[in-house]
């Protein structure tokens, strides 16, 4: 089994603060999707887009890749037989746990937008 975990090091830091400083829910899916992204680029070699990552923090599993992803023979091979699933469950997990946040607080979001 291959391990990701050293691009996942180096790459948590700055996830960590860009969802820490989210100011709202856009932010967020922008964030994690960027962020997978930026990780599954690294880790295959290629360039892999935001669009082709879905944020769905309402369903069950809180995100999903497009079909496109699905067919690229490195991602499913990746992702089969690494960490790479667990990598990406605990960026997702912070990212769920902000956006919950900012949607009990959408006046406070909306009234820090509007003074900056």
């Amino acid at each position: 089994m291959n391990s990701y975990s050293d691009v996942e090091k180096k790459l948590w830091p700055k996830y960590r603060d860009e969802i820490n400083h989210s100011r709202n829910v856009v932010d967020v899916k922008g964030v994690f999707t960027m962020q997978v992204a930026e990780l599954l680029s690294e880790i295959l070699g290629e360039k892999i887009y935001s669009e082709d990552i879905i944020f769905q923090p309402k369903e069950q599993c809180p995100y999903r890749f497009t079909d496109k992803l699905l067919r690229n023979e490195k991602f499913k091979i990746a992702f089969e037989s690494s960490d790479l699933g667990a990598i990406i469950d605990r960026f997702v997990y912070s990212a769920n746990n902000r956006y919950i946040h900012l949607s009990k607080l959408p006046e406070k979001t909306n009234s820090k937008i509007r003074n900056h």
